[in-house]
């Protein structure tokens, strides 16, 4: 009995600890064949959009690359999300938010995601 309770203790430890975390989502990848910067820009900006109109702020996703001189063959440009916690990125995953995900998106850039570096980050302090 004393070992679930302290396995209890821990496990809401740690879901307190780690929900209480700024969340930073970032994919590092290189544009399909045929879309520009630009147009991946947009297709953020749609997303963005959405989440403004849900009361999660502007621009949640933010598109950088490498300066044109970088040498860098591969995953020249990033995607970056920044999100209070864990609970206000679960709660920004609206019905269409999801929609936007899995039917436009995903289908459109599906190669891309397929091969793009993803990890999530959260803070230390």
């Amino acid at each position: 009995m004393k070992k679930l309770i302290y396995l209890f203790a821990i496990l809401i430890s740690s879901t307190i600890y780690s929900q209480s975390k700024e969340r930073i989502s970032l994919h590092i990848f290189d544009l399909p064949k045929g879309i520009s910067i630009e147009e991946f820009q947009k297709d953020l900006d749609r997303a963005n959009a959405i989440y403004e109109n849900n009361g999660f702020g502007v621009d949640k996703y933010k598109v950088y690359q490498v300066s044109a001189s970088d040498e860098a063959i591969e995953h020249r440009y990033m995607w970056l999300s920044t999100w209070a916690n864990d609970s206000e990125y679960s709660k920004a995953h609206s019905e269409e938010i999801d929609d936007f995900w899995e039917n436009y998106f995903t289908p459109k850039y599906e190669k891309m995601l397929d091969e793009h570096i993803y990890r999530r980050f959260f803070s230390v302090k």
